[in-house]
């Protein structure tokens, strides 16, 4: 007994799996990251932004450009930002008025900033000469690590992105 109806096989043509696999791309780069969180953006925002913190209060030492003395920055896990204003005592000031604080969003990410010396020991506060060097023993370097990313500070001042 023959059939005399042909069965024929469906699929998917080419350019409709080309273009499904474009949307799936598309999604997976822009939308995918959105829902999940990225610490490693967050990381990386939170180093620029004390980056331009270190990188303003050693300028100011350097020039001298501040009417006070002090060139300071505090170091928390969740906070850099430099002392009350017109002082160089206590603490760090996280209502300082100069934009150099740096405060983490504990709520939306876990990033903690965890500063290093020379010798692999902690440090809370960095200050810097008029040479724009730290008071720290950074000797070979200091690091401020930021989650996936970190801040170095080198013995003679520069102070710069690393891995």
């Amino acid at each position: 007994m023959k059939s005399s109806s042909k069965q024929r096989l469906r699929g998917f043509t080419l350019i409709e799996l080309i273009i499904t696999l474009v949307i799936l791309g598309i999604l997976s780069v822009t939308a995918v990251p959105k829902f999940l969180g990225s610490s490693t953006e967050d990381a990386y925002s939170y180093r620029d932004s004390a980056l331009n913190a270190l990188r303003t209060v050693q300028l100011r030492a350097m020039q001298n450009t501040a009417l006070r003395s002090c060139h300071k920055l505090y170091i928390t896990p969740t906070l850099i930002a430099p002392p009350t204003p017109d002082t160089c005592t206590g603490s760090a000031d996280a209502n300082n008025s100069e934009h150099l604080v740096v405060q983490i969003n504990t709520q939306r990410s876990d990033i903690t900033f965890n500063a290093l010396d020379s010798n692999a020991n902690t440090f809370t506060e960095i200050s810097f000469d008029p040479l724009g060097r730290a008071d720290q023993n950074c000797a070979s370097q200091c690091k401020i690590d930021i989650g996936l990313a970190a801040i170095c500070i080198s013995g003679e001042g520069l102070i710069y992105a690393c891995p």
